[in-house]
Protein backbone atom coordinates (compact mmCIF):
# COMPACT_ATOMS: atom_id res chain seq x y z
CA UNK A 1 0.00 0.00 0.00
CA UNK A 2 1.14 3.35 -0.76
CA UNK A 3 0.93 5.92 1.86
CA UNK A 4 0.47 9.39 0.83
CA UNK A 5 1.86 12.13 2.68
CA UNK A 6 -0.30 14.08 5.16
CA UNK A 7 -1.74 17.73 4.26
CA UNK A 8 -0.72 19.84 7.37
CA UNK A 9 -4.27 21.82 8.68
CA UNK A 10 -4.56 25.65 8.23
CA UNK A 11 -3.82 27.26 11.84
CA UNK A 12 -7.20 28.86 13.22
CA UNK A 13 -5.15 31.85 14.31
CA UNK A 14 -5.69 32.94 10.65
CA UNK A 15 -9.06 33.53 10.59
CA UNK A 16 -9.47 35.73 14.05
CA UNK A 17 -7.24 38.20 12.35
CA UNK A 18 -9.82 38.53 9.29
CA UNK A 19 -12.42 38.90 12.05
CA UNK A 20 -10.68 41.48 14.26
CA UNK A 21 -9.91 43.59 10.90
CA UNK A 22 -13.33 43.40 10.07
CA UNK A 23 -14.14 44.43 13.82
CA UNK A 24 -11.97 47.39 13.80
CA UNK A 25 -13.61 48.76 10.44
CA UNK A 26 -17.23 48.61 11.45
CA UNK A 27 -16.04 50.73 14.93
CA UNK A 28 -14.41 53.44 12.42
CA UNK A 29 -16.94 53.32 10.51
CA UNK A 30 -20.09 53.55 13.35
CA UNK A 31 -17.83 56.68 15.09
CA UNK A 32 -17.02 58.53 11.57
CA UNK A 33 -21.01 58.15 11.27
CA UNK A 34 -22.06 59.41 14.71
CA UNK A 35 -19.77 62.43 14.70
CA UNK A 36 -21.35 63.64 11.42
CA UNK A 37 -24.71 62.85 12.82
CA UNK A 38 -23.97 64.89 15.95
CA UNK A 39 -22.47 68.12 13.44
CA UNK A 40 -26.33 67.51 11.94
CA UNK A 41 -28.46 67.60 15.18
CA UNK A 42 -26.37 70.89 16.14
CA UNK A 43 -27.63 72.89 12.77
CA UNK A 44 -30.58 75.07 13.64
CA UNK A 45 -32.81 74.54 11.08
CA UNK A 46 -36.20 76.53 10.30
CA UNK A 47 -39.17 74.45 8.69
CA UNK A 48 -41.75 76.07 6.68
CA UNK A 49 -45.60 76.52 8.73
CA UNK A 50 -48.77 76.14 7.12
CA UNK A 51 -49.58 79.16 5.36
CA UNK A 52 -53.28 78.94 6.02
CA UNK A 53 -52.67 78.82 9.68
CA UNK A 54 -51.73 82.22 11.94
CA UNK A 55 -48.86 81.75 13.52
CA UNK A 56 -49.02 82.73 17.45
CA UNK A 57 -45.15 82.56 18.27
CA UNK A 58 -42.70 85.34 16.61
CA UNK A 59 -38.99 84.42 16.13
CA UNK A 60 -36.58 86.03 18.36
CA UNK A 61 -34.57 88.63 16.37
CA UNK A 62 -32.42 91.57 17.31
CA UNK A 63 -35.20 93.96 16.54
CA UNK A 64 -39.04 93.67 17.12
CA UNK A 65 -41.49 95.98 15.70
CA UNK A 66 -44.62 96.60 17.79
CA UNK A 67 -47.52 98.72 17.25
CA UNK A 68 -50.37 99.26 19.90
CA UNK A 69 -53.33 99.68 17.71
CA UNK A 70 -56.92 102.06 18.54
CA UNK A 71 -58.44 98.72 19.23
CA UNK A 72 -55.66 97.93 21.71
CA UNK A 73 -54.47 95.15 19.92
CA UNK A 74 -51.05 94.62 19.68
CA UNK A 75 -49.24 94.13 15.92
CA UNK A 76 -45.65 92.65 16.03
CA UNK A 77 -43.72 92.70 13.54
CA UNK A 78 -46.74 92.74 11.30
CA UNK A 79 -48.17 90.16 12.56
CA UNK A 80 -52.05 90.97 15.37
CA UNK A 81 -51.11 89.47 18.36
CA UNK A 82 -52.98 88.26 21.69
CA UNK A 83 -51.69 89.97 24.82
CA UNK A 84 -50.89 86.88 26.62
CA UNK A 85 -48.41 85.89 23.32
CA UNK A 86 -46.83 89.35 23.87
CA UNK A 87 -46.26 88.79 27.50
CA UNK A 88 -44.94 85.30 26.32
CA UNK A 89 -42.45 86.87 23.96
CA UNK A 90 -41.10 88.95 26.39
CA UNK A 91 -40.87 86.31 29.23
CA UNK A 92 -38.48 84.68 26.21
CA UNK A 93 -36.74 88.03 25.34
CA UNK A 94 -35.76 88.60 29.15
CA UNK A 95 -33.90 85.04 29.16
CA UNK A 96 -32.62 84.54 25.88
CA UNK A 97 -31.70 87.98 24.21
CA UNK A 98 -31.96 91.19 27.11
CA UNK A 99 -29.91 93.51 24.81
CA UNK A 100 -33.06 93.26 22.14
CA UNK A 101 -34.07 96.70 20.56
CA UNK A 102 -37.94 96.84 21.01
CA UNK A 103 -39.72 99.39 18.63
CA UNK A 104 -43.22 100.96 20.07
CA UNK A 105 -45.11 102.54 17.65
CA UNK A 106 -48.96 103.48 18.61
CA UNK A 107 -51.63 105.06 16.34
CA UNK A 108 -52.99 108.60 17.18
CA UNK A 109 -56.21 106.91 18.80
CA UNK A 110 -54.81 104.46 20.96
CA UNK A 111 -55.68 105.20 24.54
CA UNK A 112 -52.69 106.43 26.93
CA UNK A 113 -53.55 103.47 29.52
CA UNK A 114 -52.71 101.05 27.01
CA UNK A 115 -49.17 102.17 26.15
CA UNK A 116 -48.24 102.70 29.76
CA UNK A 117 -49.87 98.90 30.21
CA UNK A 118 -46.93 97.87 27.53
CA UNK A 119 -44.26 99.85 28.93
CA UNK A 120 -44.98 98.40 32.57
CA UNK A 121 -44.87 94.81 30.79
CA UNK A 122 -40.91 96.14 29.54
CA UNK A 123 -40.34 96.94 33.64
CA UNK A 124 -41.66 93.36 34.61
CA UNK A 125 -39.29 91.90 32.52
CA UNK A 126 -36.29 93.95 33.15
CA UNK A 127 -35.64 95.44 29.59
CA UNK A 128 -34.75 98.41 28.95
CA UNK A 129 -33.91 98.98 25.29
CA UNK A 130 -36.98 100.45 23.87
CA UNK A 131 -37.59 103.30 21.08
CA UNK A 132 -40.58 105.38 20.54
CA UNK A 133 -41.45 106.00 17.06
CA UNK A 134 -43.83 108.71 15.93
CA UNK A 135 -47.49 107.45 14.28
CA UNK A 136 -47.25 107.24 10.80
Amino acid sequence: MIRFPSVPQPEESQGMSAMSDVVFLLLIFFIVTMSSYAEMTLLETNLPTASGAASTDVELQNSVKIELTAGGQYVINGTSQAPENLRRLLSRYARLMPDAEFLLQCEPEAKHHQLVTLLSEFAKHKLKNLKLLKAE
